[in-house]
């Protein structure tokens, strides 16, 4: 062998005792076992993650005091590894130490303050430390920029700050209507009417939709008042007792807005082809495949306890068919004592104008207008034809409350 090639031979077999040094390193390092002296210094420098691992599994091991050695060694090593300084606030919790603890949360906390990657473990550490100021700008930071983790955030503010409605006065404006979605999604109308109050007092940009969404979730809740001021509000206080009687927009299919019923027995929609008046009108054509019994659109409509009211639309229809055809009822939302019914239209009819009138109950705070069409006892039973609706409006003629 020349002596070109033996130097290059000690030269390759360095390289090798080379890396498997370092590999003898981090395979001590990774599997937590004891190192000889000198080498745990020396990997923690070169290694700093693999300390932080040794941390976590000492952590889940219940060995607090080992697990917060490794995450200072990772500390001293690299001090910008923030899973380092989140796995010692931790271990600090747990331990009960949780002055330290919070010591130490705050040393990196200016440089977390718009990082989201650990800002829900930077929530639940201001939980367990009590520490309300920096909770409410966790919260908030979660409710602005991560939608994932709203649901458990509200959930854990409403045990922080002693229920749902001592949340609200921490949420900042700018999250007002993602917070009022929350409450409405945990099923919370005290809570969400308390934070439409305060919206109401400040400048609150309102989406289009969330007005709507809130006073159906009160309509549902039978808190009608409160949706009743809602519907007002959206509307500008301009809003006729009816809402769009001539069909002229599309459906609401929520709130005090018409609703259209889906059935594959029928078809409800709108149609500008001959209206009584304006340029659309309600038409719903039954396909002759069912015996027809429920509403096929209706209409909740805000009114004043013990008031007495006159409704008044235009109807007609062609073609249909059985001894059951279609006619409006007036009844009282949730509540009884009130059902009043126009007339039933069969057969062919130009259009016709109608009226019902009626007197609200007390105590009564909405009344739902139903179109609709019963069941048949007669052996052909089957609907079929088309009905159409418009020109619906309705004018007090009484005093209520």
């Amino acid at each position: 062998m020349t002596s070109h090639s033996k130097i290059a031979l000690v030269i390759i077999l360095s390289a090798m005792s080379g890396c498997l040094l370092w590999y003898s390193i981090c395979t001590y390092k990774i599997s937590g076992e004891k190192k000889p002296v000198g080498f745990g210094g020396l990997s923690a420098h070169f290694f700093p993650q693999a300390e932080v691992l040794n941390g976590n599994s000492k952590y889940f091991a219940l060995d607090p005091t080992k697990a917060a050695e490794d995450y200072r060694k990772a500390i001293l090593a690299e001090p910008s590894l923030i899973d380092a300084w989140i796995g010692l606030v931790r271990v600090q919790i747990a331990s009960g130490n949780r002055r330290q603890a919070s010591k130490t949360l705050g040393i990196i906390a200016p440089t977390l303050d718009s990082i989201s990657t650990w800002k829900w473990k930077e929530l639940v550490f201001a939980y367990e430390l009590r520490n309300g100021p920096y909770f409410e700008k966790c919260f908030n930071y979660i409710l602005s920029w991560l939608p994932d983790r709203m649901d458990d955030a509200c959930w854990l503010a409403s045990r922080f700050w002693g229920g749902w409605d001592g949340v609200a006065p921490h949420v900042f404006p700018r999250n007002y209507t993602v917070f009022l979605g929350e409450l409405i999604n945990w099923r919370q109308p005290d809570a969400a009417i308390s934070l439409f109050k305060i919206m109401e007092e400040g400048p609150v940009t309102w989406k289009g939709t969330e007005k709507l969404r809130l006073c159906d979730f009160l309509i549902s809740n039978n808190r009608l008042k409160e949706a009743k001021v809602v519907w007002r509000l959206r509307e500008k206080g301009h809003a006729s007792l009816i809402y769009d009687g001539g069909f002229e927009k599309a459906p609401l299919n929520t709130a005090f807005g018409w609703r259209f019923v889906s059935n594959p027995d029928f078809i409800v929609e709108r149609t500008d082809t001959d209206p009584h008046s304006g340029k659309w009108c309600l038409h719903v054509h039954f396909k002759g495949t069912s015996n027809i019994g429920c509403d096929l659109a209706y209409q909740l409509v805000p009114v004043s306890p013990g008031a007495s009211y006159t409704l008044y639309f235009a109807q007609k229809s062609k073609n249909l068919t059985t001894d059951r055809g279609v006619f409006l009822q007036v009844t009282a939302y949730n509540k009884g004592g009130l059902d009043a019914t126009g007339k039933e239209l069969l057969g062919s009819s130009p259009w016709r104008e109608e009226k019902i009138e009626f007197t609200v109950p007390a105590g009564c705070e909405a009344i739902v207008v139903h179109v609709r069409r019963d069941e048949s006892l007669k052996f052909d039973s089957r609907i079929s034809g088309d009905y159409w609706l418009d020109s619906v409006r309705m004018r007090a003629t009484g005093n209520g409350r």
